[in-house]
């Protein structure tokens, strides 16, 4: 019979939460508690997760789980820390790691203080429902970073996904970047589909037209200089398409102004 594996409490029912726990069950870890302040999130954990204990009160907690899995907010994360370090009298090999790209384990100072094993493990993925994100995590990358650096790595493993280990000031910029290369897109696609409705090209056509060209971009400025993958106007120094480019975008204020700072830095990196 096989033995059964590390019990987790999960704190906080989130998106990320949830389709991580769902993952960690099927590599074999038992659910032993899922928290969160609303009951409707911990209804909605307990219809992907059957946690053996859930409430609304973090007094609950069972002082005997191996992990603790922290995936709230950002701005809970400290708050948090304080309360488990204060509620758990026994941290003896219990590891505990957030969910946060932005920050890093210091965070949990109080949880460390108290003797347990702390860390951050951060999935570079955009989960937009739980749904979603326990489809992507087994291909997911994640950022591995604090004292129990090394559990995680392996713990990406069992969840299908890759962990990378990252040093506090390379996980913070790495979360930058992928605040640019996602969350800015998203928005730049947005307010562009909008110009193309003003000029009555529609969503689809739009997204055939253009689908292609992100995919192409991030390929050849990974493995190619600035001045190998760059085409366009700016690269040519055709100042009569910039100008018109520039009339084009005075319908949209912050598009012109995001133009032109993009033209600021493509000549400072060909410089260099």
């Amino acid at each position: 019979m096989q033995k059964p594996g590390p019990s987790f409490s999960l704190i906080g029912a989130s998106r990320t939460g949830i389709a991580l726990a769902w993952h960690l069950v099927q590599a074999g870890y038992q659910p032993a508690f899922v928290w969160s302040r609303s009951s409707a999130s911990v209804h909605k954990a307990l219809s992907y997760v059957k946690f053996a204990k859930s409430s609304i009160r973090l007094s609950a907690i069972p002082g005997d789980c191996q992990w603790l899995v922290i995936a709230v907010r950002d701005d809970a994360i400290g708050k948090l820390a304080n309360r488990l370090a204060d509620l758990m009298q026994s941290a003896e090999g219990i590891k505990v790691f957030h969910t946060s790209g932005a920050w890093d384990s210091a965070i949990l100072k109080p949880l460390h203080e108290a003797g347990f094993r702390t860390g951050s493990f951060h999935p570079l993925i955009s989960i937009p429902d739980i749904a979603t994100g326990i489809e992507i995590i087994p291909d997911a990358v994640f950022s591995c970073e604090g004292q129990i650096q090394k559990d995680l790595i392996r713990l990406a493993g069992e969840l299908g996904g890759r962990g990378i280990p990252l040093r506090p000031d390379q996980k913070e910029l790495v979360h930058v970047a992928a605040v640019f290369l996602n969350n800015y897109l998203t928005v730049l696609v947005q307010a562009l589909k909008k110009l193309a409705g003003q000029r009555d090209i529609d969503s689809e056509t739009f997204h055939v037209l253009l689908a292609r060209l992100p995919q192409q971009a991030l390929a050849k400025a990974w493995h190619q200089p600035i001045a190998d993958s760059l085409s366009g106007p700016a690269i040519r120094g055709d100042r009569k398409t910039i100008q018109k480019h520039r009339q084009l975008l005075r319908q949209s204020p912050e598009l012109s102004k995001l133009y032109n700072q993009f033209l600021a830095l493509t000549k400072k990196l060909l410089a260099e």
